[in-house]
């Protein structure tokens, strides 16, 4: 909830037009706005505006970029050295947003949607169908050891980082056990995933999910990212060549913050798009966020302000990468 000046209602963003709103809440669900008193529709139907009388902590428009060295600071801003990045990480951002549900009008998603994978990763999809034990394994950085997620931050709702939602809901969809392998580890890059490797395979995985990119885009360097990736991909067909992998291209951090360029991620996406075929596949989360971020800000879908997704970012992550692995409802 943005707020621009003292006194003003803050303004909380939706992706869609509203046709009914059901609830308003705090992000931890502790508490319940009331239309009219703690807030109203605008009158475009896409954004709500929340009333200063409601006393939440509200972000104000005039601290997005504070000095370098304040309080919740962290370096810095493209361009403007003196300038830092609004940042919390833990629950300080969880604290100051809410969740809104609705029902939107009728609206065509104008972004990537993903498609099932089942031609391209037959082996996974026979043990799914199956209902027979798939260990999925997991290699990334701070993102998928769940930075920032309720349930890592230790506040309600507690809800797991994209990892544990993948595996709970491939185990509730097709009945089998799914073992969880998780080896992701806060600050790595691509290349720290790739000297873990022996160890990850060690865990006999059937599927991997590798997901790196926030850590590396700031090298300014997508051919180093592609050979990486062409690496990490070889050394896992020469241990088991049953082993199928789901690449996943990273949120995109902040647009003002140095170490995460915009332009860099569509680059580094596209490296990643190279590699799918027979037992690879593509998660675009980047397209994901650039499609959401055309009607929201940069801190809407954050847990730290930078790079982190919130609860509500963890869920697109796991919609998108079970979007490969779930037919999709029929309506």
């Amino acid at each position: 909830m943005l707020q621009p000046n003292d006194g003003e209602p803050a303004v909380a963003r939706l992706a869609f037009d509203v046709e009914e709103l059901v609830s308003v809440k705090a992000a931890g669900g502790e508490r319940t706005l009331e239309a009219g008193r703690d807030y109203q529709l605008s009158d475009n139907k896409h954004s709500l505006l929340i009333s200063p009388q409601t006393k939440l902590p509200f972000i104000k428009e005039v601290d997005l970029f504070p000095p370098t060295g304040a309080p919740n600071s962290y370096k810095h801003r493209v361009g403007k050295p003196e300038q830092s990045m609004l940042f919390g990480p833990g629950h300080w951002f969880h604290d100051r947003q809410i969740e809104i549900t609705y029902r939107h009008k009728p609206a065509k998603w104008s972004g990537t949607v993903p498609q099932l994978a089942e031609k391209l990763l037959p082996k996974t999809f026979a043990l799914l169908k199956a209902g027979k034990p798939l260990t999925l394994g997991v290699s990334g950085d701070s993102i998928s050891a769940g930075g920032d997620a309720s349930a890592v931050a230790n506040v309600p709702p507690f809800m797991p980082a994209y990892p544990e939602l993948v595996a709970a809901q491939l185990q509730a969809s097709y009945g089998g056990e799914i073992t969880l392998k998780n080896r992701a580890v806060g600050g790595w890059s691509i290349a720290n995933g790739v000297g873990d490797l022996d160890k990850l395979l060690a865990e006999k995985p059937q599927l991997i999910v590798m997901a790196y990119g926030m850590n590396d885009v700031g090298r300014r360097d997508p051919e180093w990212f592609k050979g990486q990736t062409k690496t990490f991909i070889d050394r896992v067909r020469a241990a088991d060549p049953n082993i199928e992998i789901i690449l996943v291209a990273p949120m995109l951090g902040h647009s003002e913050w140095v170490h995460t360029p915009r332009n860099m991620f569509f680059k580094y996406r596209d490296v990643l798009a190279v590699f799918e075929g027979p037992g690879i596949v593509l998660a675009d989360l980047s397209s994901v966020w650039d499609t959401l971020l055309k009607s929201k800000h940069d801190l809407d879908l954050t847990g730290n302000g930078l790079n982190h997704p919130n609860d509500f970012g963890h869920r697109l992550y796991a919609q998108t990468i079970l979007g490969l692995l779930i037919p999709a409802a029929k309506p």
